[in-house]
């Protein structure tokens, strides 16, 4: 009977040690599983930026303005936007528009967004500080993307910028 109770206690024990190390663990792949998909967010940012210098490339800087501003709400008009970036130096375009993109998702201004950028912060550290989720920020950038593709195959009619009201 002594020996059922010894190994009860050195299992108890054994289980006990144990816990901290399990918890750790799980800690961790909380942790890891953030930062691959911080890692993703920057991923899809990064390819909706090079797509639209692709699109301003093709059909001008002028035309992604507009198509910026026609797919976000209460960011800017596309006018607005411009006046942004010209004022902006050495900023790269295509980081602009996921600026741009990422305010329109998070509650959090695009001057806040774009001071936090040249201080060296990423958009996945952006929208990790707003606390929103990444997945649907994430698929925000494949949907504007996608928009931009859109109008590299079939290009708008008219630039927006060039229209009087």
């Amino acid at each position: 009977m002594t020996s059922r109770r010894l190994r009860f206690v050195f299992g108890l024990m054994a289980a006990a040690l144990l816990l901290p190390l399990t918890a750790n663990n799980a800690l961790a792949q909380g942790k890891s599983a953030a930062k691959q998909e911080m890692k993703q967010l920057n991923k899809e940012a990064n390819k909706t930026g090079n797509k639209a210098e692709e699109a301003a490339d093709q059909l001008g800087r002028k035309v992604v303005f507009c198509i910026l501003a026609a797919h976000t709400t209460d960011v800017g008009t596309a006018l607005e936007l411009k006046a942004k970036f010209d004022a902006l130096t050495d900023f790269p375009f295509g980081q602009f528009v996921a600026a741009v993109v990422l305010a329109d998702r998070i509650d959090e201004s695009l001057d806040n967004i774009i001071a936090k950028l040249v201080a060296g912060m990423s958009i996945g550290q952006i929208t990790k500080e707003a606390d929103v989720n990444m997945g649907e920020v994430r698929s925000h950038f494949g949907q504007f993307r996608s928009e931009l593709a859109r109008s590299l195959t079939n290009p708008p009619t008219k630039n927006c910028l060039n229209s009087t009201p």
